[in-house]
């Protein structure tokens, strides 16, 4: 039970609404797989929904099975699935929150490649701190532990926040305690993005619609790169799963569909 919020009827509902979503995707990932490598329709589309699939086959496998192993394929799947969008068509920037996958799939060609991608950022917008991009440019110098640098940037944005990015503040106080491998304050960074006052907002952002009642999609993302910095970050909430924190590759990542092979990571 998590204080002012009951996870366990919350993660019931959650689980619910991605299996429908699930069953629903399954039944077309043939004509989604046809279209794609028939050039026919809309392939691009077709991309998206099966990297929706891949995502909803990940969550399922680990909050109806806790196969973590079929989790981490499926991970790896959906986030190699968003690298192939990028490389069909180049897009100005990204957000945090699209690491999630290949972060918890522990793939490391996957994660490299999501770490070293800065070219879609424009970087006059990246280093003006009223800018989502700011937001989204600190995940990947965190990535790449580029600790100096986000330390800069944190102590240049916090305090000085637009309304509209005040609620992110949080997001850079861990970067910061990142930055200078401060543990207990990361935790209690995370512990507080957890709380129930910031998840019932932060968990239910708009791009969230899988994950907003099952995980705190940020404090994941943000726990398991402390994790692969060394830095193992516990924080005793049940929005960030314990068994996905450790760097644990599987032995093998399968590409499910043979336009998959075409794309390197």
């Amino acid at each position: 039970m998590v204080k002012g919020l009951d996870y366990s009827d919350i993660q019931i509902k959650g689980l619910d609404h991605v299996e429908k979503h699930l069953l629903a995707l399954s039944d077309n990932v043939k004509l989604f797989f046809e279209i794609i490598s028939g050039g026919s329709g809309d392939p691009d589309f077709c991309v998206v929904r099966l990297r929706s699939h891949a995502m909803a086959a990940a969550l399922v496998s680990w909050f109806n099975g806790r196969d973590l192993i079929s989790f981490k394929q499926w991970c790896y799947v959906s986030g190699k699935l968003e690298s192939i969008m990028f490389q069909r068509e180049l897009k100005n920037w990204y957000p945090a929150y699209l690491l999630l996958m290949p972060l918890l799939s522990d793939h490391e060609g996957l994660i490299q490649w999501f770490a070293s991608n800065d070219q879609p950022f424009d970087m006059i917008r990246v280093n003006d701190p009223a800018t989502v991009e700011f937001h989204g440019y600190q995940a990947l110098l965190a990535l790449r532990g580029e600790w100096r640098t986000l330390e800069e940037r944190c102590l240049q944005i916090i305090g000085n926040s637009s309304t509209e990015m005040k609620k992110y503040e949080i997001d850079h106080r861990f970067y910061l305690a990142l930055s200078r491998q401060d543990l207990s304050s990361m935790e209690a960074t995370l512990q507080e993005l957890t709380s129930p006052k910031v998840a019932q907002v932060r968990n239910a952002e708009h791009a969230f619609g899988f994950t907003e009642k099952l995980i705190g999609t940020h404090a994941v993302i943000y726990a398991k790169i402390a994790w692969r910095h060394g830095l193992k970050v516990r924080v005793d909430t049940p929005w960030i799963p314990e068994k996905w924190l450790p760097i644990e590759p599987l032995d093998n990542y399968l590409d499910p569909y043979e336009f998959m092979r075409n794309f390197k990571v």
